[in-house]
């Protein structure tokens, strides 16, 4: 049996190796003029586990939604990333995080609800732990797309931007959310959570992956959808092309 200490000694040096790979080479994208998403996968994979979740807790997204988080934010290269529904300001600090790591120039702009909304996830002062006072992350309290879109527009409306939709879950609100963001910006991004598809006789939420399906019929062409289907909540990612 391998003991403790000499198991950590061989994760430092793979993360050492990781991190001096991404010193030498920060674009982690393989080929940006593919059809397919294509990363150094090794690379990603130890710069998620070494840095994103020690800062989100004990509980943070499975490694496979990290992945296709952090691949979505490098080959996208966003102008600024709004998002949503995080509680905490979990996926915020994961794009700030990503940002800081691969120098990729965008802020963040996080949404969470009002103080005196009555919800079950409410964050309460817990909103935005994760990234309080962190200079490329600004918080804000409403109605998620509403005020991403305010904002996009007082930006001057910036090209490319990236949405991270995780609210209530629920089939309407995630199909109005994205309908509404894909009709008023048209090179807009959007990464959608708990979008994993089972049968009804499971019992698990099936409206985002209903309302993505619906969404990506009424914009035909317009997305390369990939989707982190190895297991619960689920992601999928919606990129222009």
């Amino acid at each position: 049996m391998v003991s403790l200490a000499i198991a950590r000694s061989i994760l430092g040096k793979l993360r050492r190796q990781a991190q001096r790979a991404v010193g030498n080479r920060p674009d982690p994208v393989r080929n940006p003029q593919g059809s397919e998403f294509e990363v150094d996968l090794w690379t990603l994979s130890d710069f998620v586990l070494d840095t994103i979740v020690p800062v989100v807790g004990v509980r943070p997204y499975p490694l496979n939604e990290l992945l296709l988080m952090t691949a979505a934010a490098c080959r996208l290269r966003p102008s600024v990333v709004f998002d949503w529904g995080t509680h905490i300001g979990v996926s915020a600090r994961i794009f700030h995080e990503c940002d800081k790591a691969f120098n990729l120039g965008y802020e963040v702009h996080s949404i969470d609800l009002p103080p005196d909304a009555a919800h079950v996830e409410h964050p309460g002062q817990e909103h935005g732990r994760l990234v309080r006072g962190l200079g490329k992350v600004h918080l804000h309290r409403g109605n998620g797309v509403k005020v991403a879109l305010d904002v996009w527009r007082r930006l001057g409306q910036p090209s490319r931007p990236l949405f991270f939709v995780d609210g209530d879950h629920a089939y309407e609100s995630v199909r109005d959310e994205l309908s509404e963001i894909f009709s008023t910006v048209a090179d807009a991004s959007a990464l959608a959570h708990d979008s994993f598809f089972q049968s009804a006789d499971s019992n698990y939420n099936v409206g985002p992956a209903r309302a993505i399906g619906e969404v990506v019929q009424n914009f035909p062409g317009r997305f390369a959808v990939i989707k982190s289907g190895l297991g619960l909540p689920g992601m999928t990612l919606m990129a222009t092309a």
